[in-house]
């Protein structure tokens, strides 16, 4: 973390450390037990509604005590306004929805990325693998955090290593908000740019961002209030908005597994570069996305669409840009349908082979 920031750690609370803990605690069974002091809300909100809702509805998670001394006094605080940036599609949208709001108290003062990238593929590249990827991906978003005039907060953890065996998807959040509630004294609000829209609700597991809703509420605090943004519209007219900002062409980033976009591996980089030419807008990302090869193998690209929109089903990333296609008119070549009737088939039998190794 940048030196300017230290006296906005929070030493006077654990709530930070509580709430990133807080789903290993779930998993394992384990109650809590601190001599620190939780901040009154927060706790409150656990206790009675975060906890028991989650233990009813996740398997993975058990209900479990919380035991500790409360604090229901405000800290003193720089009240600042902030975000992460990834530079992906949901960021930026949270990011450029709120540079100049028509209230002045909710204009984003600084960007932050932390080092919490626990997921599966990183495990196969060595135990400090997500830290090498988060330090070079912060070297990459500094331009863009200099270009939308704002300041960054970068925090270094060794939470990608305590959840290294744990569900990505199943953790992940927890441990933002905890870094976040760690610099209660530095922000008075903070946007959580969600994946999903309202409409998507629902506990998983497998997904805990369907339910951002429901955390963002319970982990705020009486010094941090967190906000879902984004969810008020779909991924693809959240794409349809920041493709109308210049500094999207330069610093889009929606890779999982690489520094720079792909467009042949990742599923999010594939998604992305079809969303954005069925809004007619894919030209314009030339120096993030390989356009050309796009434009080489399109009949590929456009089947692998099409196979993924027959599989869909609680997301709609797919359905959008089909939808997309069918309202511009754009055709899906026979070929194009080929290809998917190819991948389909892969796909069923890789399940069944899967089905017969489980007999």
């Amino acid at each position: 973390m940048e030196n300017v920031y230290e006296e906005c750690l929070c030493t006077e609370r654990i709530d930070g450390f509580l709430v990133a803990l807080l789903p290993f605690a779930m998993i394992e069974k384990l109650n809590i037990h601190s001599e620190g002091y939780i901040s009154e809300r927060l706790l409150y909100q656990l206790k009675t509604i975060l906890v028991p809702s989650l233990s009813a509805n996740i398997t993975e998670f058990h209900s479990i005590n919380i035991d500790a001394k409360s604090d229901g006094m405000v800290l003193e605080s720089k009240n600042g306004v902030g975000t992460a940036l990834s530079c992906g599609v949901d960021s930026f949208y949270t990011v450029l929805k709120h540079l100049n709001t028509e209230m002045e108290g909710f204009n984003l003062t600084h960007l932050t990325y932390f080092n919490l990238m626990n997921h599966p593929h990183w495990k196969i590249f060595g135990e400090d693998s997500s830290r090498d990827f988060s330090y070079a991906r912060m070297d990459y978003i500094k331009p863009a955090v200099k270009e939308l005039g704002l300041k960054l907060v970068t925090v270094d953890s060794n939470l990608d290593l305590f959840y290294h065996d744990f569900s990505f998807l199943g953790t992940f959040t927890f441990s933002y908000f905890g870094t976040v509630l760690a610099l209660q004294k530095l922000f008075g609000k903070y946007y959580w740019s969600s994946s999903h829209p309202f409409s998507q609700f629902a506990f998983d597991f497998e997904d805990i961002t369907m339910f951002d809703l429901l955390n963002v509420q319970c982990v705020s605090n009486q010094n941090t209030i967190f906000y879902s943004t984004g969810s008020e519209i779909t991924r693809l007219e959240k794409t349809a908005y920041i493709s109308d900002f210049p500094v999207t062409y330069q610093y889009l980033n929606t890779c999982w597994h690489y520094l720079y976009n792909c467009i042949n591996h990742c599923d999010k980089c594939k998604r992305t570069v079809l969303t954005l030419y069925a809004l007619g807008k894919l030209d314009f990302y030339g120096e993030v996305f390989e356009v050309k090869k796009f434009y080489q193998r399109i009949d590929e690209y456009f089947g692998y669409m099409y196979f993924k929109w027959m599989k869909e089903n609680y997301h709609s990333f797919y359905t959008e840009i089909y939808d997309c296609f069918v309202e511009r008119n754009i055709k899906i070549p026979y070929k194009a349908k080929m290809y998917a009737i190819k991948l389909l088939c892969g796909d069923i039998k890789e399940r069944y082979v899967k089905l017969l190794e489980i007999f």
